[in-house]
């Protein structure tokens, strides 16, 4: 066993790039032992010493220190200390790299994403990822060719621009596209929302229910399309209202806010026309929610409301609400196992985000 003596950091942690710096040690760690640069049984120094040679606080180390035991990199051993299983790093088949342009923090992304990275570990893909800006500026495109070596056999990306795709597409490395817009012809598969079954069972329950108009609330314009397209479809008459984030750095809580204000004010000119809301946004419906509790409102007594929600994230109600629900631990299990698939066969298996209709009792 060989204490590591006069530890120097291997890599940097960058403060101005988009990726967490947990992130950024973990990935810069399982290159640095997949690399062989540390003998088997290498002791690293301690978890305080760790924090201040990179900058950061205990705790990020910790996090990162329990991600690199889980995936087998490091072993915390009583009285020895961190130690590093090099033998362990290199009996990966190789790696998948994420990169992630969506606004920091989504919570369908980041539980996807931790139930995809446990699928590939599972069938032996070590798993990393790093965030760029949507304009994918220098700084990102560095940050990106830092994390590629030759144990690289796939990249996955979500939610990302035409401009990643095209930079991506350049590497000659295989891709995915997870919740693009607009999916690239270079990619090897994408994969996309398929709402038309919860959408048709949510049109059956309102007109059920003897809505006929609907009031469409959007964030998005790809989600006014799906959402609203699919309620045309069905035979109900469809006014569609646009809201537009107010202000401030956190995305999700600009989103919430405007929904809370327009209706608000919706409200107090006279409320809404319409049979039902339709919210296509969760933080949207969040802030709706808020505006209708704090006037009073009852649902469905007063007006019936359904939105789109996450599976485990709410918004939360007092009320069990009717919603589309996504699934993104499920949907990250079949992009994990088809991703796995092609890396075993060179297969192509068709996979979807995994979305259902739950009936509640706002409509």
């Amino acid at each position: 066993m060989k204490r590591e003596k006069g530890f120097k950091p291997p890599f940097a942690v960058m403060r101005q790039i988009g990726t967490s710096m947990e992130d950024q040690l973990v990935s810069g760690f399982a290159r640095t032992i997949r690399s062989g640069a540390y003998a088997d049984g290498t002791v690293l120094p301690g978890v305080r010493k760790l924090a201040v040679m990179f900058g950061v606080s205990e705790i990020t180390i910790r996090n990162a220190v329990k991600r690199l035991c889980r995936e087998g990199l490091l072993a915390a051993r009583p009285r020895v200390g961190l130690t590093v299983c090099a033998s362990g790093g290199r009996s990966w088949r190789g790696s998948v790299l994420g990169i992630k342009a969506g606004p920091p923090g989504m919570y369908f992304t980041s539980v996807l994403e931790n139930s995809m990275g446990s699928v590939l570990r599972r069938n032996g893909w070590l798993y990393a990822s790093v965030e760029v800006s949507a304009r994918l500026e220098d700084a990102d495109v560095t940050t990106v060719n830092m994390m590629l070596d030759a144990s690289v056999k796939l990249i996955v990306l979500f939610e990302t621009p035409p401009q990643v795709a095209a930079h991506v597409s350049r590497l000659g490395i295989p891709f995915v596209e997870v919740r693009s817009h607009s999916p690239s012809k270079e990619s090897i598969f994408s994969v996309g929302d398929d709402l038309t079954g919860a959408l048709s069972e949510l049109a059956r329950t309102l007109r059920s229910a003897g809505v006929k108009t609907v009031l469409s609330v959007y964030q998005h314009p790809a989600a006014r399309n799906s959402f609203a397209g699919e309620l045309e479809r069905a035979g109900l008459k469809v006014r569609s209202m646009p809201i537009r984030p107010i202000g401030g750095r956190n995305v999700q809580e600009c989103i919430q806010r405007a929904g809370l204000q327009m209706f608000e004010k919706m409200l107090a000119d006279g409320g809404v026309k319409e049979d039902v809301v339709v919210c296509n946004d969760d933080y949207l419906a969040a802030g709706i929610l808020s505006a209708i509790d704090r006037k009073g409102v009852r649902m469905p007594q007063d007006l019936r409301f359904a939105t789109m929600s996450n599976k485990g994230l709410g918004p939360v109600h007092a009320q069990s609400l009717t919603r589309v629900e996504y699934d993104p631990a499920e949907s990250g299990i079949r992009i994990g196992e088809a991703a796995s698939t092609y890396l075993d066969t060179g297969k192509v298996v068709p996979c979807s985000i995994a979305i259902a209709f739950k009936r509640g009792e706002t409509v």
